[in-house]
């Protein structure tokens, strides 16, 4: 669904008029009719590159936090008690101190590969019996696993019927956005993004009060009383099942996350209005959710206007093909929507696709029919790049490949390098991976920020450059190699199963 505020509610502040038509926000000015919007400084915004960055930046804020910590992820791995004990130590040393977690509930309640390996929701279920007034731990459950679906299909198949995706972390007024799930993998040696947000009230709140909204319709983890240290039971309170009331649940779930979105841009508003002088900001960011089950695809609306923008200036202008635009898109998984697909062929710019080679995909190692996944996303990718080469884009459309020994690739994101310019203007940092099960199945999150601020666009620029680092670029001789060829199986199960890549 598309929402949009009149745009007459800016011209009673001059100032969010001078501000946004400078480059570079002009030319993304259609960004607000999706969605609401937050003034900040570039100082108060620090990229991390590395994967222990990410795990010891989490552990300092849980460590500093006064009166709350709210994570969203789409789980906790079954052996970080290093960080679980964090959290319990942060929170025996302050009666102040609220933590609120949310994770999908499947993935939450699914047990590791050995029977010393606990689900995340028996890893947090000490803290919630010892702190019942102090940690709440929430669990969100897709509408669209429901009846047969979910009495017979196993763990880790039923996932892929839809998931809780979102990864924020909040620690007070900061925040900090990622695609990582609190795993050791992610905190070790498996690529992703990390980007902090400090001092950043406004926005900070909008993610709280985003997850406290997906919570308020998911089930809350209660222990029972039995004597087993492991038993728990998952409670709703006052909302449609859904499992047994799929229907209720989302008509009702939906109409909540549709008025919390115009609560926030109502809210972006009044901020504007209330603001005397915009000189101290140099950045603007843009939060944006896709919800599909619930009929919210405000992400998806948002990523395509970008899009429509990067190409327009092509359009507008008649430059050059040396001047274009540059763009560079990365996904852990290569799945691009049609939707998307079309507009990376279609457009006048640049693009880098990034992706994981094989060796990098995170189920590279994976037992039993899992296994096969890097071979379908191998297919995929280069069925894409047929369609490059179809459409003449070759030299305009460039795939390239993360492979670093030992490590795996789950970066996703844009950057947007305008005018030739050296540092990137624009950058999309979340959990979406661009693909169809990003767009059509799970929940998920982002931040799109614009900045002038030239720190901000050179620490954005070293964290690509960062992954870059590790690319290969992709060529027709890559899927001649003898480990690329794709199994007949493998082909016609990957048309069956794609919106679940």
């Amino acid at each position: 669904m598309t929402f949009s505020h009149n745009l007459n509610s800016f011209s009673s502040n001059s100032f969010i008029n001078e501000f946004i038509d400078q480059p570079p926000f002009k030319s993304f000015k259609d960004l607000l009719k999706v969605s609401p919007y937050f003034l900040l400084n570039g100082e108060q915004i620090r990229p991390l590159q590395e994967p222990h960055e990410f795990y010891e930046e989490l552990k300092a804020q849980i460590r500093a936090a006064k009166f709350r910590i709210v994570l969203a992820a789409l789980y906790i791995g079954h052996s970080e008690k290093e960080l679980v004990d964090t959290l319990k130590i942060a929170v025996k040393q302050s009666k102040q101190l609220k933590v609120h977690i949310l994770l999908d509930c499947m993935r939450a309640t699914r047990i590791g590969q050995t029977s010393l390996d606990k689900s995340p929701a028996c890893l947090l279920l000490p803290l919630v019996k010892e702190f019942p007034d102090q940690v709440t731990v929430s669990l969100y459950h897709t509408p669209d696993l429901t009846g047969i679906l979910k009495q017979f299909l196993p763990p880790r198949f039923n996932e892929g019927i839809g998931l809780m995706h979102i990864k924020s972390f909040i620690f007070d007024h900061n925040l900090m956005l990622s695609g990582a799930n609190l795993n050791h993998d992610y905190f070790i040696n498996r690529q992703d993004r990390y980007m902090l947000f400090e001092r950043t009230l406004s926005l900070t709140s909008y993610f709280a009060d985003l997850v406290e909204t997906i919570a308020s319709f998911s089930y809350t983890l209660k222990p029972t009383k039995l004597i087993d240290e492991d038993s728990y039971k998952l409670v709703l309170t006052n909302q449609p099942d859904p499992v047994t009331q799929s229907t209720l649940f989302r008509k009702s779930s939906s109409l909540i996350m549709k008025n919390f979105i115009k609560k926030w841009m109502r809210r972006c508003i009044e901020q504007i209005n209330n603001t005397n002088s915009l000189q101290k900001f140099d950045t603007v960011i843009f939060p944006v959710i896709q919800m599909c089950p619930l009929s919210i695809r405000q992400d998806e609306l948002a990523t395509l206007t970008v899009l429509d923008a990067i190409s327009r200036q092509g359009i507008k202008n008649n430059v050059s093909e040396d001047m274009f635009w540059k763009v560079f898109f990365t996904s852990g998984y290569f799945n691009f929507t049609q939707k998307y697909k079309e507009k990376i062929l279609n457009a006048m710019a640049k693009f880098q696709l990034l992706s994981a080679s094989p060796e990098a995909n995170g189920f590279f190692s994976s037992k039993g029919i899992s296994k096969h996944l890097p071979q379908a996303y191998t297919l995929i990718e280069k069925q894409f790049f047929s369609d490059i080469c179809r459409h003449g884009k070759e030299h305009l459309i460039k795939i390239q490949e993360y492979k670093r020994p030992g490590w795996t690739f789950h970066a996703k994101g844009l950057w947007c390098y305008i005018h030739g310019e050296s540092w990137p203007s624009l950058t999309i940092i979340g959990s979406s991976n661009y693909g169809y099960r990003s767009t059509e199945r799970d929940l998920e999150a982002q931040a799109i920020l614009i900045t002038n601020n030239i720190q901000l666009r050179k620490k954005i620029h070293e964290e690509l450059e960062h992954i870059s680092e590790y690319t290969e670029e992709v060529t027709k001789e890559t899927f001649q190699k003898s480990n690329r060829k794709v199994p007949y199986l493998v082909r016609v199960a990957t048309r069956l199963i794609k919106t679940m890549l």
